[in-house]
């Protein structure tokens, strides 16, 4: 199941979508990682500014896990019904979103609580993916919650101190990544105001030397054109994708597609099962509308038509929380959930075709 907070205070904090710092750019699937750093950019990126990514190989057919624990949690059989969930939607990637927390936007230190993984328990994550055969990226998220606003118009009132904290914090998770056999890591998410910032640098130098796969950071825009300026350091960037759409939806999605580089991945596509939502899929909240579960479908239809033949790396759908019963939603408490509903098999219909 879905965090709730998670979604809630995520989806108010895309509402004020600047662009930023997210996820993961994939290069191929299960291809031998690298720290990718940023080529040349191709003809198509110089119209529309940002680092060309090199193109994937396999396209990556993938879904988010919002990986929220709780004590007592039986973690391995959590991740197997996900990983049977995302083999069950023809996907062939998972990215493992996991939280870190702070005690409001002036703190410089970050932390762990009770409701984030383990190291030994993302590396036991990442072991069930990998040995069904997904590509996996690793990324930590900052709790909104705990900050007190959104990450996307955030930065560090005292960044070194900042970096120093997030960098020691990062460190475990890295080691286990490695060891898990994880494919990428993304250092950075949404992190629109500071993503640029030189401590960047130091911190993907320090990760690299504990994992040695593909460094990422995963940006935050929903509006057209969408520009890619150097966020979290030299590594490899992709997209949170929330645009507002028009009817046709693929039109919409094609014109958006179009403003990215080849082989860029769309971390994040999600929209409430509520009417309206084309217009505003970052919005969580639709009180005293319907559920619509079709809205979902005809969006999550578009988005991964679109996302294939405009030749981008990849696209993943949020989300499904690390649980033994991944099949929830949308709900009224959770519109934003689309597991249990048609959106589910309008992505198995899209990736099934894309293989």
């Amino acid at each position: 199941m879905q965090s709730y907070q998670r979604l809630l205070l995520g989806g108010l904090g895309l509402a004020v979508l600047i662009g930023g710092c997210t996820a993961a750019a994939h290069l191929p699937a299960l291809q031998p990682p690298t720290l990718s750093v940023k080529p040349t950019p191709s003809p198509r990126a110089a119209a529309a500014p940002g680092a060309a990514i090199p193109r994937a190989r396999a396209f990556q057919r993938g879904i988010d896990i919002d990986a929220y624990t709780y004590p007592g949690q039986d973690v391995a059989a959590a991740a197997a019904a996900d990983v049977a969930f995302v083999k069950g939607l023809h996907g062939n990637a998972v990215s493992i979103s996991f939280p870190f927390f702070m005690a409001g936007p002036l703190s410089s230190q970050v932390s762990r609580r009770r409701t984030t993984p383990s190291p030994q328990q993302l590396a036991m994550i990442i072991s069930a993916a990998r040995r069904a055969g997904l590509y996996v990226s690793v990324r930590p998220l900052l709790d909104e919650g705990s900050l007190g606003r959104s990450r996307t118009g955030w930065m560090p009132a005292r960044p070194h101190l900042w970096f120093r904290s997030y960098t020691g914090f990062l460190r475990p998770y890295a080691r286990a990544a490695a060891r898990a056999g994880a494919n990428e890591f993304i250092v950075g998410s949404e992190f629109v105001k500071f993503g640029s910032a030189p401590e960047w640098a130091g911190l993907d130098t320090a990760i690299h030397h504990l994992f040695p796969g593909t460094l990422a950071c995963a940006n935050n825009w929903s509006r057209v054109p969408v520009t890619l300026t150097g966020n979290c350091g030299p590594v490899t960037e992709s997209v949170d994708a929330y645009p507002p759409g028009h009817r046709p939806l693929l039109a919409s999605w094609m014109t958006y597609d179009a403003t990215l580089a080849p082989g860029t991945v769309l971390t994040e596509v999600d929209i409430a099962a509520a009417p309206g939502a084309f217009a505003a899929p970052y919005q969580y909240s639709w009180p005293g509308q319907p559920l619509t579960s079709s809205v979902q479908a005809r969006w999550f239809t578009a988005a991964c038509r679109a996302a294939v033949a405009s030749h981008l790396g990849g696209i993943y759908f949020w989300s499904i929380g690390l649980s033994a019963h991944p099949a929830v939603g949308p709900t009224p408490v959770n519109p934003l959930s689309w597991a249990g509903a048609a959106g589910a098999p309008a992505i198995a219909r899209c990736f099934k075709a894309a293989q």
